[in-house]
């Protein structure tokens, strides 16, 4: 008899490969170093529409915030945060995008009295937040954004396996 604990852990190792692969293409793009600003214009290269990043007061509602466009994205994060915490929100929401999520977010979900109702464009195509990891749309845009995260900090401090340029060669050498 299987349990419901294997299939979790099953389900869990299907949707962690499936977040590696789609990642595989995205790191083609970047350098082995690369910042949040690279990482953004790769996706954005990726899904041929500018993404857009604010900071917002997000009235304790939401961490972060994508807008779906259909000609660009916009991702807002709570501009009262850390630094870290600001990177995996963005990767966060730039996981949504990767993983062609279209939204869970409605209107009926935010009581209406709400300052964050109405600073929302609700003509949009969709709307994701960053709020709990009930949904397995959340949790996988948070397993997303948690292997970019590590990638973009590992790629900080370990060489690059395969060097290009002189200073990753040099890196590679005394590792």
């Amino acid at each position: 008899m299987i349990t419901d604990c294997f299939l979790d852990h099953f389900r869990r190792g299907i949707v962690y490969a499936a977040c590696q692969d789609r990642l595989s293409e995205l790191l083609s793009l970047l350098p082995h170093r690369f910042s949040e600003e690279e990482l953004i214009q790769a996706v954005s290269t990726l899904i041929g529409r500018p993404i857009y990043v604010e900071p917002r007061d997000m009235k304790g509602n939401f961490c972060g915030l994508r807008e779906r466009y259909s000609d660009r994205e916009v991702i807002s994060f709570e501009r009262n945060t850390s630094p870290l915490h600001r990177s995996q929100i963005i990767a966060h929401e730039l996981g949504h995008i990767l993983c062609g999520h279209e939204g869970s977010v409605r209107l009926a979900d935010i009581p209406p009295d709400e300052e964050l109702a109405e600073m929302i464009d609700w003509s949009v195509l969709g709307i994701s937040a960053r709020t709990s990891y009930e949904t397995a749309e959340e949790e996988e845009a948070e397993l997303t954004a948690t292997l970019i995260i590590q990638r973009m900090y590992r790629g900080t401090v370990l060489p690059a396996a395969s060097p290009s340029g002189a200073n990753e060669r040099w890196d590679a050498l005394f590792a």
